[in-house]
């Protein structure tokens, strides 16, 4: 392959496919079966990850303020491999933030897991979130997870519920 000073060059194939070399799909973690976005913008085509709350961010958003202020939990979603909303004292931090490896595979789970830590969370890469526990709920939207809910305190275990009635209700918005 050739690189120009815009990037790495690839032919298109008669019906319109370009492969995304292997080293760009291992940096920004993408896997077989994920959903691309591709638009113009301008002179440029971009492509990326697609997110089914990119369409439902400000509903999202709140819901996840609200959660973060029910449960008194730093309370995140995660899609793409991104932090898509943030509540509670870490919002500001998290927001837009790539996943950390570990936190990218919880996201990508398809089981509501619970962990311990006494020094608390590294969801984001140099972002700390407090508590010793956390829990994670998969988002699903027509069948598919498309998302993981967070909650992080020294209480999130107790919430576990709410969080699984939270990330329900999101996938039904998201999918329906």
């Amino acid at each position: 392959f050739f690189m120009s000073e815009t990037g790495i060059v690839r032919r298109m194939d008669e019906l319109g496919r370009i492969v995304i070399p292997k080293e760009i799909r291992r940096t920004m973690r993408l896997e077989e079966g994920d959903e691309m976005e591709i638009f113009p913008d301008g002179e440029r085509l971009v492509v990326r990850k697609h997110s089914r709350f990119s369409g439902f961010l400000r509903a999202a958003e709140k819901a996840v303020a609200l959660a973060a202020s029910a449960t008194g939990c730093d309370v995140f979603l995660a899609a793409a491999d991104s932090i898509a909303a943030a509540g509670g004292a870490h919002r500001r931090e998290l927001v837009s933030r790539p996943l950390t490896e570990r936190f990218a595979a919880l996201a990508r789970s398809r089981e509501t897991g619970v962990l311990k830590s006494e020094g608390g969370f590294s969801p984001a890469e140099g972002v700390s979130v407090t508590g010793g526990c956390l829990v994670a709920v998969p988002v699903s939207a027509a069948g598919d997870v498309t998302g993981c809910l967070f909650c992080a305190g020294d209480d999130a275990e107790k919430h576990k519920e709410f969080m699984e009635f939270a990330a329900g209700v999101l996938g039904a918005v998201c999918g329906g």
